[in-house]
């Protein structure tokens, strides 16, 4: 397996420790560097989210980019430690907290800030993301300016269709590994019908924000 290290920014070329068993899925380095060139325009002091964590390698390499505060949310104790770890030896104690519980009982908190980006990588055929997806739109952790980002396999349908309050804008595709971007419909867009009387489009269907599209990068 190649060694985990991060790629680039302040921690550039540390490497980082894996949790025991091989229970956890990092994600491949070709797809992880596509991710952050992608995103390195919105890293700079962003608040940053890592649901189901694993080895933290996503939100820490979010700190070494230039995020300002990376939560790290994962229910297994090993994971926890080893994030706790790699925080220590990258030098980003200070600049985040691990949550060692449920993904879906973490998004019922009411205690934190909203988050500017968030990564989602459940294990896959477990059944953990729709529960997660169904939360997002009325949980008080996110905004209609907040970018989710899911890996996914190319195979696999996320069901966004049927979620009218995710808005799905973007997909990059690695081979068989998908990367989708999706945020949270604002509350008055999620209810207009696809269908708007005649007359009205301009109305019903405001142009989609500039500030929210990515970049394209060459994979």
């Amino acid at each position: 397996m190649t060694a985990l290290r991060v790629a680039t920014g302040l921690a550039k070329g540390r490497s980082l420790k894996m949790p025991r068993g091989g229970k956890t899925r990092p994600a491949m380095n070709r797809v992880k560097q596509s991710l952050f060139s992608i995103l390195a325009a919105r890293l700079p002091d962003c608040r940053f989210l890592d649901l189901f964590a694993g080895s933290g390698s996503l939100g820490i390499e979010a700190l070494s980019r230039g995020a300002s505060f990376a939560a790290f949310v994962d229910n297994s104790h090993d994971c926890a430690r080893t994030i706790r770890e790699n925080l220590e030896l990258t030098g980003f104690t200070d600049r985040a907290r691990v949550h060692c519980q449920d993904c879906l009982k973490f998004l019922s908190r009411r205690d934190l800030e909203p988050f500017d980006l968030v990564c989602i990588d459940p294990p896959y055929l477990k059944g953990l993301l729709a529960p997660i997806l169904d939360a997002l739109p009325t949980c008080p952790l996110f905004t209609p300016r907040t970018i989710f980002i899911i890996e996914r396999q190319k195979k696999d349908d996320l069901g966004l269709a049927g979620r009218p309050a995710l808005d799905l804008f973007d997909e990059r595709t690695f081979g068989d590994t998908v990367l989708t971007f999706f945020r949270i419909r604002p509350p008055q867009a999620s209810t207009i019908s696809d269908a708007p009387p005649e007359g009205t489009a301009d109305e019903a269907a405001p142009p989609p924000d500039p500030d929210l599209a990515l970049p394209t990068h060459k994979t």
